[in-house]
């Protein structure tokens, strides 16, 4: 795979004519098709397993909440560990094996169900289980594109995932709000635990060779290799500030996650199918932020289009703290939805190609497995903490607080390099990453500064 300059990647990569050869390429259509059944799969879950803990096992707002932090402690334990895996072994393997292993674990709940009632400790072992196997999946995943496509593709290639993979989920969710209501919550997951298997397939039949990797003479350690990333993450300005704004936000984003279904259930009284078609709707906005995204860019630039982006999030919260039951309510939470998702995936599809397009590719599973532990690592504690405070004070009131919180992303960015990004040219700086060495971090860091303006 030969890389071009990082003026010639980016002027190949902005040519609307060009913009049709990926669907053309075998292997990047069952990597994407791959992608898009898991999401859709997964779409089911995120519905079913809410109504299981809530209406059929009557689970408190704490067990609730301890549910939604069971599946974002393993980013906290495992990720660091799971980049140096990927950028040790081959990729593809890796993201096939935890697709088939996640399959088999959430298979168990419907499995069981045909017997007795599933438990909320299995649900609590399940969820645990399958987000440990995805947090080294999607590691694998993730650095496997820039593998897959040429570099002068890559941002057309994660804009054309991330508008997939909003279409996917959803049909995940409108489809599991019509399961649950058909087969039940429990026996509903049994079309996520297929959705991992037909990914599988689809991934076995991707033939695009990888990369050989030269193994150094002294092995480095694990915690050699953790470091180097961790190092890389943070004294690269432009990951650091994309990391530690994610950060905030992902934290934040998993307290609001640890209350919106049993808010939208409890308190407003929605039914299980209406809380699958909200969701729903947020992944049209996905669709539309995925198609949008990158022509936004090139006309604004990048850092508005992702300051703004973020800058948009607490507005959208707005519908939900003065909802009340009804149709009107269940309407613009949904619109909500569509904007808040929508400048997710505009926004983080140019921070993950920003990020793949600088990191070397030795380096390409421990920068994106750094960033996503900076990033995830509180998740577990803000879901817990979310739960702790809906029970003190009341639903409402905690998610009005976290509606401020969401404010703090965008203002970190603000003050951030990114803000005075005009192209996705200048991240890269005087050239390839290809062409820095994976273990100098005042490299790398010299490499993202020149094209950023200081703060």
């Amino acid at each position: 795979m030969t890389v071009p300059s990082a003026g010639q990647r980016f002027e190949k990569g902005a040519r609307p004519g060009g913009s049709g050869t990926l669907w053309r390429q075998a292997d990047f259509r069952n990597y994407a098709l791959g992608q898009g059944i898991s999401v859709a799969g997964s779409g089911v879950t995120l519905v079913a397993v809410p109504v299981v803990a809530a209406l059929q096992l009557h689970a408190s707002t704490v067990q609730v909440a301890g549910l939604a932090a069971a599946g974002r402690l393993p980013p906290l334990l495992f990720t660091l560990h799971a980049g140096v895996l990927v950028d040790r072994w081959p990729k593809r393997p890796i993201v096939i094996g935890c697709e088939l292993a996640s399959g088999a674990v959430l298979a168990s709940v419907p499995l069981v169900s045909l017997v007795t009632e599933p438990s909320l400790a299995q649900l609590y072992v399940v969820t645990f289980l399958v987000a440990s196997l995805q947090v080294l999946g999607s590691t694998a995943s993730t650095a496997f594109v820039p593998q897959l496509v040429e570099r002068h593709q890559l941002v057309e290639a994660n804009t054309r995932l991330g508008t997939g993979n909003s279409l996917a989920d959803t049909t995940g969710s409108n489809l599991g709000g019509l399961l649950v209501g058909l087969l039940g919550g429990a026996r509903a997951i049994a079309a996520d635990s297929l959705s991992y298997l037909l990914s599988a397939l689809l991934l076995m039949r991707i033939t695009t060779p990888e990369p050989a990797r030269t193994e150094p003479e002294q092995p480095a350690s694990m915690f050699a290799d953790i470091r180097a990333g961790l190092t890389y993450t943070l004294r690269t300005p432009l990951v650091r500030a994309a990391v530690l704004s994610n950060c905030v936000n992902a934290s934040v984003m998993a307290a609001c996650a640890a209350l919106w279904s049993l808010f939208l259930l409890r308190n407003l009284g929605w039914p299980p199918t209406m809380l699958g078609l909200v969701m729903g709707a947020g992944g049209i906005g996905g669709v539309i932020g995925g198609i949008t995204g990158r022509h936004l860019a090139a006309r604004f630039g990048p850092g508005r289009v992702i300051v703004t982006a973020l800058a948009l999030s607490p507005v959208c919260q707005l519908p939900l703290l003065l909802a009340r039951p009804g149709v009107m309510g269940q309407w613009a939470i949904a619109a909500a939805m569509v904007v808040q998702t929508g400048c997710a995936v505009a926004s983080g599809g140019l921070l993950r190609s920003i990020r793949q397009l600088i990191a070397p590719p030795e380096l390409q599973g421990r920068a994106q497995s750094s960033g996503m532990w900076l990033a995830f690592g509180l998740r577990p504690l803000a879901a817990l903490l979310a739960g702790v405070l809906g029970a003190a004070i009341g639903l409402r009131p905690t998610l009005a607080v976290i509606t401020c919180l969401l404010a703090v992303p965008a203002w970190m960015l603000w003050r951030s390099p990114i803000r005075h990004l005009t192209s996705l040219a200048t991240a890269t700086g005087v050239g390839p990453a290809t062409a820095l060495p994976a273990q100098s971090a005042s490299s790398l860091e010299s490499a993202a500064e020149p094209g950023a303006p200081a703060p």
